[in-house]
């Protein structure tokens, strides 16, 4: 009877413990505080007209073709490095530029990822947001970044993990 009683406590626990990390597990997917629950075609087809007028700036200036590929992201890191040696830049053309450059980047994470462009409450330029993965960032910044270290950041390897992160985060919940 003493053997069964010690059994029946080691059964509760390993079920008692398996829900607490089972609870555990699942907390530690953050869920953004704001989550869209429709989308705003006008928006996509804003940015993707942005993101087109782009690919056809660098065609045009550069004669270097940006395909919505990964690898174009290296090309575009280029482009930027080429614009910025070749001219100072007003604070107005570089706003311009950070806009049509971070379309471009967010519309390749779309095109091989998944997500839409979500104009958020709290920021001026929409992000990227993935409802599958409760994941979002804006390219905006990223781009931001690239014009502040110029030397230093790397578009291809800021946008490989930001990858990373997204099927991090799709992993995770799906776990």
């Amino acid at each position: 009877m003493l053997f069964i009683i010690s059994i029946l406590l080691i059964l509760i626990t390993g079920i008692v413990i398996y829900f607490i990390i089972d609870t555990k597990k699942t907390q530690t997917v953050e869920t953004p505080p704001y989550v869209p629950n429709f989308q705003d075609e006008q928006l996509q087809k804003k940015m993707l007209r942005e993101a087109q007028i782009c690919t056809e700036s660098v065609m045009t200036t550069f004669d270097k073709m940006l395909d919505y590929t990964e690898s174009s992201i290296r090309v575009l890191d280029q482009v930027i490095n080429e614009l910025y040696k070749k001219k100072s830049l007003s604070q107005g053309s570089l706003d311009r530029l950070i806009v049509s450059f971070g379309a471009y980047f967010g519309q390749t994470f779309l095109n091989n990822q998944s997500g839409q462009w979500f104009q958020h409450p709290n920021f001026n330029l929409p992000i990227i947001f993935s409802p599958k993965a409760l994941f979002e960032f804006s390219p905006f910044e990223i781009i931001k970044q690239k014009f502040q270290h110029i030397e230093k950041y790397d578009l291809y390897i800021a946008y490989q993990d930001l990858v990373r992160q997204y099927i991090k985060r799709l992993n995770e919940l799906r776990s």
